[in-house]
């Protein structure tokens, strides 16, 4: 059950930020995609498979092995601190584009709105004790 949600989760991750990159394309540019939507979707997935979920796992586990409370807040929050990282890969890949520019403002709000739901999500799976990223070691005392 865990693996399900986990990937719902991820799926759910992915079409948030697919979205909001959608949408502030609209709203603060008033473009929309067209015949680029195949290359957005391309770059961002790329971005999320390759940087995005694995780091989300990874924060996801080290906020399990530090923090005891507030971890609705501390999922989301941690998530939401790597935006920079997959977009700078898609920036490198394609080049020529600055950090600071227009097309990387988008995908941060991609990356941004991605680990949102993200870390709500992963707190709504802890709250279901549905599992854990990883499991917990267990101190095993040998005898000699």
């Amino acid at each position: 059950m865990f693996i399900l949600a986990m990937i719902i989760i991820g799926l759910l991750s992915y079409l948030a930020g697919l979205s909001s990159y959608l949408y502030f394309l609209k709203v603060i540019y008033d473009q929309s995609l067209g015949s680029e939507i195949a290359f957005v979707i391309f770059a961002t997935l790329l971005g999320f498979i390759l940087i995005a979920y694995p780091a989300f796992m990874g924060i996801v586990y080290a906020v399990d092995q530090v923090a005891k409370k507030f971890k609705l807040l501390l999922y989301p929050l941690a998530c939401i601190a790597i935006f920079f990282i997959p977009t700078l890969l898609i920036l490198l890949i394609w080049g020529g584009v600055s950090p600071f520019s227009d097309e990387a403002l988008l995908f941060y709000f991609f990356y941004i709105f991605s680990g949102l739901v993200f870390g709500i999500g992963y707190w709504l799976i802890q709250k279901m004790n549905l599992g854990r990223v990883f499991k917990s070691k267990t101190n095993k005392k040998t005898s000699l």
